[in-house]
């Protein structure tokens, strides 16, 4: 029975690898990390518009996006005085991680009922089959759930964005001029209809000097990102916990267990990583249509940068990406600027296999290096900038060491 269970778990794990190998348009069905960002509102000078704009933000597209409706934590104290400490403190007030825990398996918020189908969804396993295994507790179904509870859950990160505009006299009436954009206050200064937004060609008519001072000052709107990084605790010991004494689905409602599972308060936390403090790159203007336009891509280019930034720090944080194509001895992955990458950088080639404790694994079978003057500009707007490299849809890489790649290995920077 045992060789069956184990026969069963191979053929799973084969399948899950098939997903990510194909070639038309399934490459990029490997497990990700999971991400939930939001901002402090410290109450300083345009806080409340930049929040207006960053919970418009995409999030990043390596991450699953896991974002609650929470995207906004008010200290309008602004100090820097213990800033993680009020940081944690809220999390811990609000259960955030428990709320990361229930979205995760879909709680219903009548019932208190979970399933599966998330989980399922980002680490290509059959829904009906994990929760089968889950009553069963089989060999099969345990190490199912560790797998998913390893890959998956245990990757959710949570990043606190303390977001500051950078307030330099210069830029003042600029700055005013598109917030005040934001807060559809615009007609009044610009005399456009109610539909529309204060452009960037009616900044550039209302402030003082010329077109080239005005551009300079327009490309010299920054921000300050200091973030701050959380991983989701998800060990064996809670996940246990948690399967035992809380879960539950849509056919078998425990009444006692959904208020348990409610009263329960400090099983669930997070573990700090680190923190990063960045500032945005001066703005280049082509492309941009509108002031929300802009603000959105000096923010969305500075979160990115951040991102990076941690993971150079943080190998934990490091995101994987699968491999797009090889030809002509080289190896093409979807990944660009927005990830850091830059001639210097260097990448391992992954591939994955099933461990001794039936876990996924992965090992080096390679090392790449982007080729010159072949790296992708996929930065926000890069297109609409027309920056050089902003059509090239992938980036090209040169192998310095292995062999036998093939599509669907994953790649990961290393430092």
């Amino acid at each position: 029975m045992v060789w069956f269970e184990k026969c069963g778990l191979v053929c799973w794990f084969l399948w899950s690898c098939l997903l990510v190998y194909a070639q038309s348009g399934v490459y990029e069905n490997y497990r990700r990390s999971s991400l939930y960002s939001v901002m402090l509102n410290t109450g300083d000078k345009y806080c409340n518009e930049i929040e207006d704009v960053f919970t418009t933000l995409p999030v990043n597209d390596k991450f699953n996006n896991h974002d609650l409706s929470v995207k906004s934590i008010k200290d309008y104290d602004g100090s820097a005085k213990d800033k993680r400490g009020k940081i944690e403190r809220f999390l811990v007030q609000s259960q955030l991680a428990k709320r990361i825990v229930a979205k995760w398996f879909n709680r219903d918020r009548v019932t208190g009922a979970f399933d599966m189908d998330l989980v399922a969804e980002r680490g290509q396993y059959n829904a009906s089959e994990l929760d089968v295994k889950l009553a069963q507790s089989t060999v099969r179904g345990i190490a199912l759930l560790e797998d998913a509870g390893e890959e998956l859950i245990g990757n959710t990160f949570l990043l606190v964005n303390d977001i500051r505009y950078v307030d330099k006299e210069a830029n003042a009436q600029v700055a005013s001029l598109i917030f005040s954009a934001v807060k559809a206050v615009a007609t009044e200064l610009t005399n456009v209809s109610n539909e529309k937004i204060a452009s960037v060609a009616s900044l550039v008519d209302l402030a003082s000097g010329t077109g080239k001072e005005v551009s300079d000052l327009i490309g010299g709107f920054r921000v300050t990102i200091t973030s701050y990084l959380y991983r989701l605790e998800w060990t064996e010991a809670v996940a246990s916990e948690f399967y035992e004494k809380y879960y539950y689905d849509s056919l078998s409602v425990d009444v006692h267990k959904k208020e348990a599972f409610d009263a329960r308060t400090d099983l669930f936390k997070f573990e700090f990583i680190g923190k990063q403090r960045v500032t945005s790159d001066k703005l280049v203007l082509n492309g941009v249509r509108n002031n929300i336009q802009l603000i959105r891509k000096v923010l969305n280019r500075a979160l990115d940068k951040s991102i990076v930034k941690l993971q150079h720090e943080h190998e934990v944080f490091r995101v994987k990406s699968a491999v797009y194509e090889i030809k002509d001895g080289e190896v093409t992955v979807q990944i660009g600027m927005k990830e850091g990458v830059d001639e210097k950088s260097r990448f391992e080639v992954l591939e994955c296999y099933v461990g001794d404790k039936q876990r996924t694994m992965y090992k080096r079978v390679g090392i790449i290096q982007p080729v010159p003057g072949a790296i992708w500009d996929n930065r926000y707007m890069a297109v609409e900038e027309e920056a050089v490299g902003a059509d090239f849809n992938y980036t090209r890489f040169k192998i310095e060491s292995g062999s036998g790649f093939h599509i669907g290995m994953l790649v990961r920077e290393i430092r």
